[in-house]
């Protein structure tokens, strides 16, 4: 039976995807947020690999702190995907991941439809600094009630309430 939907209220429907970032166009990535024994793992370094650098970054020439994040490739296997991006920017495998969060929101930055996924991924161990995608300076563990200053893309408050609500780090 061949089925053909008419999308009348911009739902969503994607062909492959093209060469270059388009206005108006739609991307799918997603923010991986390490931990290690407990504890969250953090990567001191001037931006995310491939990335720009964020707001303020040239006030902090000693980088700023990053988790791992990048977009998902066409048709890639989210198992694939996760242990992919976390290997390359951390030299690091993981033991276990989740989805924990996903976000639908308009990106002024660059008129783009955002589909952000969060992610939760158990390292087999802890980073060390080295190249990694770029390099890293510095490897900082923590819990929602040590959180160090300097994250590029999150306040303190914005991570402290993620922390506490996905993965319950209260000690």
């Amino acid at each position: 039976m061949v089925f053909n939907y008419y999308w009348k209220r911009k739902e969503a429907n994607f062909g492959k995807p093209l060469k270059r970032q388009v206005k108006g166009g739609t991307h799918v990535t997603f923010e991986i947020i390490p931990t290690y024994r407990g504890r969250v793992v953090a990567l001191r370094r001037q931006s995310i690999p491939g990335h720009e650098k964020p707001p303020g970054a040239k006030e902090h020439t000693e980088g700023m702190l990053f988790f791992c994040h990048n977009l998902i490739r066409y048709a890639e296997p989210m198992d694939v995907f996760v242990n992919r991006v976390v290997k390359s920017q951390t030299g690091i495998g993981i033991k276990n991941w989740n989805i924990v969060d996903f976000e639908s929101f308009w990106q002024d930055k660059d008129d783009q439809w955002a589909l952000l996924g969060y992610i939760v991924a158990e390292l087999e161990k802890l980073p060390k600094p080295g190249l990694h995608g770029n390099r890293v300076k510095e490897v900082l563990t923590f819990t929602s009630k040590d959180i160090p200053n300097n994250f590029a893309w999150w306040s303190k408050e914005e991570l402290r309430a993620f922390l506490r609500k996905h993965l319950n780090l209260r000690i």
